[in-house]
């Protein structure tokens, strides 16, 4: 068969009893009907693909040939004349090999793609590797990578040859964080065929953002009378990295250290304990190389304890999944302290059982809590926590607040019979639709991931109006 116009070619196989090379058609020498020849498959058509004429030796196709399949046959022809007793020749062998046709579409080897990339890489950076396979042969199995409908600017590229997406253009993430988009593998076959699959490369965060302080200068003014530790007021600044957390000091001008500065609620509360000064404030982010920017405070005016911490809700919630592992962060209090210096440092804590019965940990200087160990919604599926914010004062004020963390289900209990066994007895006669049994199964988890799903014949174990124990549509 030609693999381009699909044409079938018919292979004449002739044969002589004269031991000589076959040729063109000859008779057999001898006369009447022991010179007809006769021929038929010996062997290697086991899957019937070929069919021989008895009288002329025409083979032919008779049922589909597949090249990913068998790329070639070798069959074994037997000539026999029509004596008495007849003679025949085996050793006539005939191989066919199958020409492969463009029949098979590429496909990938995993869809969707996934991968990130820190923003900071370089051009031609490699971020992930697509690759298709293709089950024809040569021309038909080379496949040509090409990304689809990017438009103009696009970050990345693709080898078109190896599959290798790189990047073409400068990332930032405080621009676009995320890109998902299509690729596409065509054989070079004729026709080609083609394929696509989805990409999506999440940007990564570097510290390429100073922070910036929302004003260039402060100023602020006190009266003479104003009590020790009063506030002043909250400088702040802001960071368009991801994650970013500030921390602020005085860098100058702060004579004899009779100023303090907390980091509290996002921004820096300074304290004072004396008449005049101006002072220059840094903010400092967490990354790698750090980077900060400085601001300049110019105070006109000075703390016992007598505030104790105040949270910034009245309770907290959160819900965090039962599988998540340890030191999973759930969610973040925090508490302010109108006092200055220790008076308005703050820690977290918990006491006694108020953890969760050891399950929760708060960190000390943050706030947040974090799992201690692995839950099990189905033993406990809600905690009721409390939280203390304490000062460093003498004597340290406390102030609690209620913690509510609500453990989500994950599908991680497996439905269970009331029995591991069921016996059931039905009468001959009994009339269609009569209840026989009911079959129910429990699963401790919640929700879909609780709704047991039948499996089994139709027809089984039904009730009155069609109904079944599981339920199992009956007629």
């Amino acid at each position: 068969m030609d693999p381009v116009t699909g044409a079938i070619t018919t292979l004449l196989v002739e044969a002589t009893d004269q031991g000589q090379e076959p040729g063109p058609r000859s008779d057999d020498n001898d006369n009447g009907s022991n010179a007809l020849v006769h021929y038929s498959i010996v062997s290697g058509n086991t899957r019937g693909h070929f069919y021989i004429d008895a009288q002329t030796g025409a083979l032919d196709v008779v049922t589909p040939l597949d090249y990913e399949v068998s790329k070639e046959f070798t069959l074994r022809i037997r000539a026999q004349d029509g004596g008495r007793p007849p003679l025949s020749n085996i050793s006539g062998l005939v191989t066919v090999q199958v020409l492969d046709v463009n029949d098979n579409a590429p496909i990938f080897v995993s869809t969707p793609f996934q991968a990130t990339v820190l923003e900071n890489v370089p051009l031609g950076y490699s971020v992930i590797h697509v690759q298709a396979i293709d089950a024809d042969s040569g021309d038909n199995s080379r496949l040509v990578y090409t990304l689809l409908e990017t438009g103009a600017g696009f970050p990345f590229a693709i080898n078109n040859s190896t599959g290798w997406i790189v990047v073409a253009s400068e990332l930032d993430r405080e621009a676009v964080d995320s890109y998902s988009f299509e690729v596409e593998a065509q054989d070079q076959g004729n026709p080609p065929m083609a394929s696509s699959a989805s990409v999506t490369v999440t940007v990564l965060d570097v510290n390429d953002n100073s922070p910036e302080f929302t004003q260039r200068e402060y100023s602020a003014r006190l009266n003479e009378d104003a009590a020790v530790g009063s506030s002043v007021l909250t400088v702040s600044a802001v960071d368009r990295d991801a994650n970013s957390v500030i921390t602020y000091q005085i860098s100058s001008g702060n004579t004899r250290n009779r100023f303090s500065i907390t980091s509290q609620s996002g921004g820096g509360l300074i304290s004072l304990d004396q008449v005049s000064y101006t002072l220059a404030i840094t903010a400092r982010d967490n990354g790698i190389p750090q980077k900060s920017d400085t601001t300049y405070l110019e105070i006109l005016v000075s703390d016992v304890n007598d505030n104790a911490p105040q949270f910034l809700r009245d309770s907290y919630q959160g819900s965090v999944y039962e599988d998540v592992p340890a030191f999973t962060s759930v969610l973040q209090v925090s508490a302010t302290d109108r006092d200055s210096g220790l008076n308005g440092r703050i820690f977290y804590t918990f006491q006694g059982g108020d953890d969760g019965d050891g399950d929760f940990i708060i960190e000390s200087t943050s706030g947040i809590v974090r799992t201690l160990r692995r839950l099990d919604r189905e033993n406990v599926p809600l905690y009721l926590l409390r939280a203390f914010a304490v000062d460093k004062g003498v004597p340290a004020r406390r102030t609690p607040v209620d913690v509510q963390v609500t453990v989500l289900d994950v599908n991680d209990n497996p439905p269970v019979f009331e029995r591991d066994e069921f016996d059931i007895f039905v009468e001959e006669n009994s009339p269609i639709g009569l209840v026989v049994a009911r079959i129910t199964a429990t699963d401790p988890d919640e929700g879909t991931n609780a709704t047991p799903t039948p499996h089994g014949p139709p027809h089984a174990l039904c009730g009155p109006h069609n109904t079944c124990a599981h339920p199992i549509p009956c007629t």
